[in-house]
């Protein structure tokens, strides 16, 4: 199966990373701290962060997470609040980011 470049449409050999027309990376790297747990993070959220953590997990856009979840509590007899609830209990939470230590001093020798 024959690979194009999808910024200049070049046709690239299958082994290739890069586009050798104009140098673009075929496929993103992927991040050094990319999230691959559902956790709910600490900023950005209304409630618990339930929603804000789905939105980050599976990028989606946080206020449309919101409205289904509104349209799913009322139109499912609270269904959408049973499930928020759920989730609030068994997602964790995300870790506080402590500033780096400075280490403590060295005794001197005098």
């Amino acid at each position: 199966m024959a690979i194009y470049c999808s910024h200049c449409g070049k046709s690239l050999g299958e082994d290739a990373r890069f586009c050798s027309g104009c140098g673009k990376p075929l496929y993103a790297p992927a991040a050094p701290f990319a999230q691959t747990r559902l956790y709910r993070p600490r900023t950005g959220r209304m409630v618990a962060g339930v929603c804000a953590g789905l939105a980050v997990h599976y990028k989606w856009d946080v206020v449309w997470v919101r409205v289904i979840t509104v349209l799913a509590t009322i139109f499912s007899s609270g269904a959408g609040l049973i499930a928020y609830i759920v989730f609030w209990v068994v997602m964790p939470e995300e870790h506080l980011a402590l500033p780096p230590s400075q280490g403590h001093p060295q005794p001197t020798d005098s």
